[in-house]
């Protein structure tokens, strides 16, 4: 699979120190030698043709990497990947042990990896195993696989880590940054899971070439099932109403010019109008502060007269993706993965005791009301843009 770079020491006992720090803080350690272990790095699950369960894990070999770490020469690959079938995930499990001859320790997977075809039936039954086993990270993080199946995802080659589990979750951790994936941990899949009036929303990872992967978009998910998937902007859209965005770049056009806008903060608000009883309408509000990044054009910024400009077209981008995401949500999925149904559960519980069987039809039929206040700090400390000398 994939091999450690050559010479780097310091890397090899960083990465065995990773995965044993968790065994030991465990209370798992049960005093074996070191070289008597693997750890999974990262796990897919899909479902074949048949319909069984496809397990597939990416083990390290803490032995391989140590003798990577202290020799030039070719050594044992410190990284495999490994699939099995059956007709349930302990079945799999327990049948994948025998591809191994050492004790495979789950508490250290950092990914897990849904396939498509096994997110096309109801991952919700899946996901009942690991509530009920106590060696499963909780906070690793979940992930859809498009037009590529776990098993591919984890067997990519990156040249930019040894060991592609850590590779993807470092990539989940910059999208997520940008703001055009939802970062998902198997705690919060498991909380929203409990959520009568808020469908599943996961990100989104698909290859790129034979060396890389994208963590960008959405799956979108209704009653357990894949529905469909969001791109990169209206997954953007969709965080800021929910109020995940930590940071994003978002590119507007000033008079022919690029400006890039760097948002450093957001808020996002989501309420339900009701007239004579029932809904009248769906109700988003966000709020954004943000700095000037870049600007290509020739003017100056700092009048009130520009700053408001810039504000007035950072809010109608913003509105602009809110909106793109809404409408697929609404008449492609008819899918509320934004919460308005557990929004009323809260404020208007015996209404939704009446709807909430049929919630997903109603809430894709109510119109949207999209408010968007949009403030720009500061422009930078270059008032005026290069000119060039005359």
């Amino acid at each position: 699979m994939v091999m450690c770079r050559k010479g780097k020491k310091g890397y090899g006992i960083f990465l065995v120190l990773f995965f044993i720090f968790p065994v030991l803080l465990t209370g798992c350690w049960n005093n074996r030698d070191l070289t008597e272990m693997n750890f999974v790095a990262g796990m897919g699950l899909d479902r074949t043709e048949e319909g069984k369960v496809l397990m597939t894990v990416q083990v390290v070999e803490p032995a391989a990497i140590i003798s990577e770490a202290k020799a030039q020469s070719a050594q044992p690959k410190p990284v495999i990947v490994k699939s099995y079938e059956g007709e349930t995930i302990f079945e799999a499990i327990r049948g994948i042990l025998f591809n191994f001859d050492k004790k495979l320790f789950f508490s250290t997977a950092q990914v897990l990896i849904l396939g498509e075809r096994l997110s096309q039936d109801d991952i919700e039954k899946i996901l009942d195993f690991f509530q009920r086993d106590h060696e499963i990270n909780y906070r690793m993080d979940i992930l859809v696989a498009k037009d590529a199946t776990p098993e591919e995802i984890l067997e990519v080659e990156s040249d930019q880590d040894p060991i592609e589990a850590m590779y993807i979750k470092g990539t989940v951790e910059n999208t997520d940054a940008r703001g055009t994936v939802k970062r998902t941990m198997l705690i919060d899949l498991i909380k929203d899971i409990g959520s009568s009036g808020k469908q599943l929303a996961i990100g989104q990872i698909s290859k790129e070439g034979e060396k890389e992967v994208k963590t960008e978009g959405l799956a979108v998910f209704k009653d357990g099932k894949l529905a469909g998937w969001l791109g990169p902007y209206e997954t953007r859209g969709y965080l800021l109403v929910i109020n995940q965005i930590q940071s994003a770049i978002v590119n507007v056009t000033k008079d022919k010019d690029k400006v890039a806008m760097e948002i450093i903060k957001s808020k996002g608000r989501i309420d339900v109008a009701f007239r004579n009883s029932e809904p009248s309408k769906l109700i988003v509000k966000v709020e954004v502060q943000a700095n000037v990044g870049e600007y290509e054009g020739r003017g100056k910024l700092e009048s009130p007269g520009n700053l408001h400009n810039l504000e007035k077209i950072l809010k109608e981008e913003i509105k602009k993706e809110i909106k793109m995401a809404m409408n697929k949500i609404q008449k492609e999925y008819s899918s509320d993965i934004f919460g308005f149904g557990e929004h009323m559960r809260k404020h208007q519980p015996q209404y939704w005791k009446k709807v909430k069987k049929d919630w997903n039809d109603t809430f894709s039929d109510l119109p949207v009301e999209i408010q968007v206040d949009a403030r720009i700090n500061r422009i930078g400390s270059v008032k005026d843009p290069v000119k060039k000398v005359e």
